[in-house]
């Protein structure tokens, strides 16, 4: 049986949430520090799709079980906070992992 529960979560265009790598940076520390069963999830656009969080599909999100966590994202990044009831195990199979790392660009100065 699955373990359905009121989370918290926080939707934004997709970037606006992973887009620098801090929100990645953010899920590792909370992890590292209170374990690696941490109760907070990204979610991909294709993902807030899959569990039906945003009309758009270009949106992408945080759940986490505390409210205080979603604020903290919030003043951080932006976007609208919602309630929505997930199973927790459909999370960890589809959320589990923390956004990918962001693309390094090249900055090097090439020489003529």
């Amino acid at each position: 049986m699955s373990d359905t529960k009121d989370l918290h979560v926080l939707l934004a265009p997709a970037g606006q949430l992973c887009g620098n790598g801090q929100l990645r940076e953010s899920i590792h520390e909370r992890r590292a520090r209170r374990g690696d069963d941490y109760p907070m999830w990204y979610l991909p656009p294709k993902i807030v799709q899959k569990f039906q969080l945003h009309e758009n599909p270009n949106f992408e999100a945080v759940v986490a079980e505390e409210s205080s966590a979603i604020a903290w994202l919030k003043l951080r990044f932006g976007g609208e906070r919602k309630m929505a009831q997930i199973e927790i195990n459909q999370l960890w199979e589809h959320a589990g992992s923390p956004p990918d790392p962001d693309q390094r660009k090249d900055i090097t100065l090439k020489k003529s």
